[in-house]
């Protein structure tokens, strides 16, 4: 059954029309990738990297957002959860299926994704040769992995939320602002900490340090900018990337399937 569960959200974020919508997008920044760096002629190489990566980014959280929010909190408001719970189907695995389902998508997406970031670094890379720079296309790979990562995080964290809230709405808004915190607390915490001490209140202290533990440190997952300048970016710091964030996941889809558990469905 739960090998069913998945098949099935995969199929329903496929035939999403936000997924077509959202590709299209990704496609035309991607060729905006190439207008761009002829209008700039200088470091194009980093340029390009940045664009495409944080296309990659964008374009997989707004499938997070509109696709994998909607799967689930649809389910929950419109009680269609009832249908698979009566086919037997256990509360566990149709979380753990529900988020694999998504995780699925993401990795077919990312993939899609990585293969139009190098084929639009391979372009400018030919029609700038001599402005390109020293941009890993290795790592561009691996920042793509850490894109995916990084969004079934995010889901993982999407799925709670819509336990939680039990409102598409909430959660969208819940989704986004952890992503956006997420990914600023690191540089939020270094600046507070170079920072005077007796020019900063100890309650700004304090909240920052909060976030920067609760809230998931997106900025690991941030390899644009070793990518574009070549950097070589070591294993163990990959590794521990790479386990903090599924570890993370993890830990926040079994407090899901708990919750779940717990949940009255009426």
């Amino acid at each position: 059954m739960l090998r069913a569960v998945i098949w099935v959200t995969f199929l329903e974020g496929i035939r999403s029309r936000a997924v077509y919508g959202i590709t299209l997008l990704a496609g035309l920044m991607m060729a905006f990738t190439v207008i761009l760096c002829s209008m700039i002629m200088r470091d194009v190489g980093k340029v390009a990297t940045d664009f495409t990566l944080t296309t990659a980014t964008f374009a997989t959280l707004l499938v997070v957002l509109f696709v994998g929010i909607t799967i689930l909190a649809r389910d929950l408001e419109r009680k269609t959860v009832y249908v698979a719970l009566s086919r037997g189907v256990r509360r566990s695995n149709y979380i753990v299926g529900r988020f694999l389902g998504l995780a699925l998508l993401l990795a077919l997406i990312v993939a899609m994704l990585l293969f139009a970031s190098l084929v639009t670094l391979l372009l400018v890379k030919q029609m700038y040769s001599t402005f390109f720079g020293t941009v890993s296309l290795g790592l561009v790979a691996v920042a793509h992995l850490f894109v995916f990562v990084q969004m079934v995080l995010i889901t993982a964290l999407s799925i709670l939320y819509s336990l939680v809230t039990s409102s598409s709405f909430i959660t969208f808004m819940l989704t986004a602002i952890t992503w956006l915190i997420g990914s600023s607390t690191q540089e939020v915490k270094r600046l507070v900490e170079s920072t005077d001490p007796s020019q900063i209140a100890p309650i700004t202290k304090w909240l920052v340090t909060i976030a920067y533990y609760l809230f998931p440190n997106l900025a690991l997952f941030d390899l644009k900018s070793a990518a574009a300048h070549g950097l070589t970016v070591s294993f163990p710091h990959l590794g521990f990337a790479l386990l903090y964030g599924l570890g993370y996941a993890v830990a926040v889809l079994s407090l899901a399937v708990i919750l779940f558990k717990r949940k009255e469905l009426t």
